[in-house]
């Protein structure tokens, strides 16, 4: 039998899209989430999401760049993450669990980190265009602390050199930090109140 062709990659995508669409027309769940996952893969830079996970053995060498922001923020933001990380594991087959090397929830900077390796994608790809992160106001006594992230080196070099390309068209000073910050309040809803520290946002219900 001769070898298949290698399908072009216009062909491939529209395969995909149309293999999408029969999936999201079934009556399921399960069909549904996998045409979700399609989308995901053919949305700018979704070819990253095919990559291995990184393991939290693997995560905690890569360099740490710490996020300077309201300690208010950052209780808020770590809550949320362990809440969503903690549904995310639960809705997840034993077979999923295997297949990404999971036997509890991820840690919440853990899911942190990726959700801002997502902004960084779309940073890149020019989906996101941040917004300059808000300082406290002035004479605010609002305590400050650090958000220790470990997103991708690879991913944190090419925001820096776009960051550096693009210094004109934000019209700030941007940096892989700034960036992380502006996707997460941008994601998380934090408001310029709460980045001026005016009020702080509502920590999530822990038996949710």
């Amino acid at each position: 039998m001769p070898p298949r062709r290698r399908i072009s990659h216009d062909l491939a995508r529209a395969r995909l899209a149309t293999g999408a669409e029969h999936l999201r027309a079934q009556d399921s769940r399960a069909l549904k989430e996998a045409a979700d996952a399609i989308d995901q893969i053919l949305a700018p830079r979704g070819w990253e999401i095919l990559r291995p996970p990184t393991t939290e053995s693997q995560r905690a060498r890569i360099p740490n760049m710490p996020v300077w922001m309201n300690k208010s923020i950052k209780d808020y933001l770590q809550a949320m993450a362990a809440q969503e990380a903690r549904a995310e594991f639960e809705q997840m087959s034993a077979e999923e669990r295997e297949e990404a090397g999971l036997k509890a929830p991820k840690g919440a900077d853990t899911f942190l980190a990726e959700v801002v390796e997502e902004g960084y994608r779309k940073f890149l790809s020019g989906e996101f265009v941040p917004e300059k992160p808000l300082r406290t106001v002035r004479g605010s006594s609002t305590q400050k602390q650090n958000l220790n992230l470990r997103p991708s080196k690879e991913l944190r070099d090419q925001v820096q050199a776009a960051c550096t390309a693009w210094a004109t068209k934000l019209g700030w000073d941007a940096s892989p930090g700034l960036v992380a910050a502006a996707w997460l309040y941008a994601e998380y809803g934090i408001t310029d109140d709460q980045q001026r520290g005016v009020t702080d946002p509502v920590l999530p219900d822990s038996g949710d």
